[in-house]
């Protein structure tokens, strides 16, 4: 990973000074500078960098009150200062590092891999977190559509009438256009919804959507064969074969038993 660094100095000689220590590391994007604290903020702002390395002392706004002004995400501050009174205040607005003028340039690449230490693990705790909060909603998902209570009717609504299907007499949904075709074992429905809908709202155990196009009702699977060497094909009680998609094929067979 590449990490963006701001310096901020009201002395251009010390600027230079600190950049010249930086460059030698190998694992930075870019190195941007400012010279007081105002435009320290705008260029946090404007660049989101990764680290700041700022000193304290500065015309306008000093370097805590930068810290503290700035919004998430934050950055990880170093402050490179000669004054040694401000070190517990910086630590507890949660710098990272204290670097007292003058400094040697070990010191610079010390408080540096310092930073980038902690931006990794941070990356790392953030991403366990993302993958916990995705498992949790993942399963919150399925125990929420387990205990949910799924329609037992379909409503085909026409000029001056509606239809109500009962879900047990469907023998298969098919997507056509902005419609869906409702199979039942005498007529064809068009019914105005997604198939995405369907699946939602339909009992997950009696339906199965073997294909982006096709949901079928496992009361009416008569049995399977094969359409070629890699796919298969369902057989309806109407007899109608309707292929099943690869990609959902393993969790068929595990539906039905297989």
């Amino acid at each position: 990973m590449k990490y963006k660094i701001l310096i901020v100095d009201d002395e251009q000689e010390a600027l230079s000074r600190l950049r010249l220590h930086l460059e030698h590391f190998s694992g930075l994007h870019s190195i941007d500078a400012c010279q007081d604290g105002n435009q320290a903020l705008a260029k946090i702002k404007e660049l989101n960098p990764d680290i700041v390395f700022i000193d304290i002392e500065m015309p306008g706004m000093n370097g805590i009150e930068v810290l503290r002004k700035c919004m998430e995400p934050f950055p990880y501050f170093v402050f490179v200062t000669a004054y040694n009174e401000y070190a517990i205040e910086a630590f507890e607005q949660n710098a990272i590092d204290y670097i007292l003028k003058p400094y040697e340039g070990e010191r610079i690449v010390k408080a540096l891999e310092k930073a980038v230490n902690r931006l990794e693990r941070d990356k790392l705790a953030k991403t366990a977190d993302d993958y916990r909060n995705l498992l949790l909603s993942f399963s919150n998902s399925l125990e929420s559509r387990k205990n949910r209570e799924f329609v037992k009717r379909i409503a085909v609504r026409s000029v001056g009438k509606t239809l109500f299907i009962n879900v047990d007499d469907i023998v298969s949904i098919e997507a056509a256009d902005q419609y869906v075709e409702v199979e039942t074992s005498t007529k064809k429905h068009t019914v105005r919804e997604s198939m995405d809908h369907l699946e939602a709202i339909l009992n997950p155990k009696i339906f199965f959507r073997v294909h982006r196009s096709f949901i079928i009702n496992i009361d009416h699977v008569v049995g399977m064969e094969n359409y070629d060497k890699n796919s298969s094909m369902v057989i309806m009680k109407n007899q109608r074969k309707i292929k099943i998609s690869n990609s959902r094929k393993p969790d068929f067979k595990k539906w039905m038993g297989l």
